[in-house]
């Protein structure tokens, strides 16, 4: 099977270590948001509200998106 490859489409690299984001590689202009919904083990109510406000924005931020990986 060959694979076309679609000229049209950018290409993105993410460069994750560590378990974070070190860069993000891309031949066209992007409008990249990384959202971390990773709580500690030992969080906060605080945290954990945050990390829910976070969360409900995601959603909402992707509603409309293809996940593409």
């Amino acid at each position: 099977m060959k694979i076309i490859k679609d000229s049209r489409m950018p290409k993105v690299i993410i460069h994750v270590e560590g378990g974070l984001v070190q860069a993000v590689y891309s031949n066209a202009e992007l409008d990249v948001q990384v959202y971390d919904l990773d709580l500690s083990d030992f969080a906060t109510a605080r945290e954990i509200e945050e990390e829910k406000a976070i969360a409900a924005q995601f959603e909402t931020e992707t509603r409309n998106l293809k996940q593409v990986y």
